[in-house]
């Protein structure tokens, strides 16, 4: 909790409840709370009052902050992957999840990182001179934010001595320092600009940095095994610069797969009844169509419609763009912008966005549907989540006729894997 936050608490909280107790008491609205010969306080009144006042002023700002605030929330992996809700006798929650891990069968997988844009974090959660460390597609960064605004990632660990940059380094203009010896690193080209106790930088020193992209209120890294820049980059989403579409809130989770298992569901039509049928409520999805984009060869897109039990007519209709391996824009309702995360060679982080039109003030109904819509994709997706937690990769999967696009979807996807993209190297069959 910043400085601004604890003076904001303790105004509202503290002093404010009690400036109105002395009031109260002093002007005596409440019986035998003052004295009539001098006007002193009757310190019982006034502390009952005060813990009355505090304790509404308490309630009022909680009812308030859920209304108008973001509703964000995050998955539990032993209830939501594995399905835990208590472990069996001897066991912890965690060594009953790690068990369930260590007995699953991989398969034979494609490599775990492919290329394109991924998400590192919310462009809220990096502010300006601010330094976050993250961990994705097997590197360690260091993520900051300059003084401009602009944001810069570098790679975690200086090469002087390998302190971690992102833990304790400053942000100087548009470069980060070094907690341990003061080097100081340019965010655009990683060049060492300034050692505090030297009087030359040698021309060679730099850290190593990333390709970043901030849109949609989101910080992208781009990824590619060959070390090649960009060849394409995700479209903005004008709402959402101009304030026609809000953040309203997300679901993030971790989970143990392959990230190819996730994205695929784009060309599993048949999984939508079963899955996501009777989630919510009992409906059937109609006119599902899965396609590559004809020239921008890094989308691909997938329609359906949606017709609950109770009519025979589609109502929803949901349409979902993928940006390749990374990124995926869903319109329905509302927007989503959704996107799994490699953390690891089979870890992920899946993070589901929710953006809605704003709704005035004083229309709490709006409101309290949009955290409505923002629980309810949760209890969507969640049913895909421990399917990809605990399946096994099938590189020839058996198929019929009414699975047309998963064989496509998978040519589709093998365009974000080259020659020297990583693959999961299995640990010693001898375990010490």
């Amino acid at each position: 909790m910043g400085q601004t936050a604890v003076a904001h608490s303790l105004l509202l909280y503290v002093v404010a409840p009690a400036l109105v107790s002395i009031a109260i008491c002093k002007s005596g609205l409440i019986p035998a709370t003052a004295s009539p010969e001098d006007g002193s306080i009757s310190w019982p009144a006034f502390f009952a009052t005060y813990g009355l006042l505090a304790g509404l002023a308490y309630l009022t700002a909680a009812v308030f902050s859920f209304i108008y605030s973001p509703l964000e929330f995050y998955g539990d992996e032993g209830r939501d992957s594995y399905l835990i809700g208590k472990a069996r006798a001897g066991l912890s929650k965690e060594e009953a999840v790690a068990e369930m891990k260590r007995s699953r069968k991989i398969g034979d997988i494609p490599p775990v990182y492919p290329n394109g844009w991924f998400i590192v974090f919310r462009s809220a959660q990096v502010k300006k001179m601010e330094t976050k460390y993250a961990h994705v597609l097997g590197l360690h960064l260091a993520v900051f934010r300059g003084e401009s605004g602009q944001v810069y990632i570098v790679d975690a660990y200086c090469p002087h001595l390998g302190a971690n940059l992102a833990f304790g380094g400053k942000v100087k203009g548009e470069s980060i320092e070094c907690p341990f010896h003061g080097w100081r690193y340019q965010g655009e080209d990683g060049k060492c600009v300034h050692i505090a106790y030297a009087d030359k930088v040698p021309d060679f020193v730099k850290v190593t940095t990333y390709r970043s992209l901030e849109i949609n209120d989101l910080i992208l890294i781009w990824y590619h095994a060959e070390g090649e820049e960009p060849s394409w980059y995700p479209p903005e989403i004008e709402k959402i610069k101009t304030g026609e579409l809000v953040y309203s809130g997300c679901w993030e989770a971790y989970l143990d797969c392959h990230l190819q298992d996730i994205v695929e569901n784009g060309g599993d039509a048949a999984h939508l009844d079963y899955v996501h049928g009777p989630q919510v409520f009992e409906k059937r999805f109609v006119n599902v169509k899965w396609e590559a984009h004809p020239t921008k060869k890094y989308l691909s897109t997938t329609d359906s419609e949606i017709i609950p039990f109770w009519t025979s007519i589609p109502g929803n209709r949901v349409h979902h763009e993928q940006y390749g391996p990374g990124l995926s824009y869903v319109f329905g309702n509302e927007f989503m912008l959704t996107g799994p995360v490699p953390v690891g060679p089979l870890r992920q982080k899946v993070v589901f966005m929710m953006y809605s039109a704003p709704a005035s003030p004083l229309n709490l109904v709006r409101r309290l549907l949009t955290k409505l819509f923002v629980y309810t994709s949760y209890l969507a997706i969640k049913g895909d989540v421990f399917v990809w937690a605990n399946k096994t990769y099938r590189p020839k999967p058996i198929l019929v006729k009414e699975d047309p696009f998963i064989a496509q979807h998978r040519r589709w996807f093998a365009q974000f894997y080259t020659e020297n993209s990583p693959r999961l190297c299995p640990a010693d069959s001898l375990q010490w």
